[in-house]
């Protein structure tokens, strides 16, 4: 006797395929160029690899640990400015700099803006030059809004 639940749905017709080949080592080179750009923000950040355990990860952190008011108990602990991880269909940007920052968020380009999906996280599937000096003038947005916090020294 079957016990009653779900019924398996029928997947005719939808698939799942891996990216391609080409797609695959598109993202691969999105990555490496976000890498790059992220690479040349240390300093006065900390750039580390490996953040993601099975993934191509990159983070940029504040070098010292900060005490942000009004969370984590007021104990100091690592903050991260921007990441890039790259995930199956896209590469995913983290642009932290907007999450507490609403000044920074309304500055970002409308063609950034699209590629936003949640808080902080954009889905990079290609990187054109408008697109890559909007990421470029974010970021720099972003250092001047953590020193302006007291969160990057001199």
């Amino acid at each position: 006797m079957k016990k009653p639940g779900r019924r398996k749905k029928a997947t005719q017709g939808t698939s799942k395929t891996k990216p391609s080949a080409k797609s695959a080592e598109s993202l691969e080179s999105v990555y490496e160029q976000l890498k790059e750009m992220l690479a040349r923000h240390a300093p006065p950040f900390k750039l580390s690899d490996g953040g993601v355990r099975g993934k191509f990860s990159v983070q940029l952190m504040v070098p010292k640990p900060v005490a942000v008011p009004g969370a984590y108990g007021g104990k100091p602990v690592d903050l991260q400015m921007a990441a890039a991880i790259l995930q199956k269909g896209y590469v995913g940007l983290y642009l932290m700099c907007i999450y507490m920052n609403d000044e920074v968020k309304r500055k970002l380009s409308p063609a950034l803006l699209k590629l936003l999906q949640g808080k902080t996280c954009f889905h990079v599937k290609a990187l054109d030059e408008g697109l890559k000096k909007d990421i470029e003038a974010t970021l720099v947005l972003g250092t001047q809004a953590y020193r302006e916090r007291g969160w990057l020294q001199e």
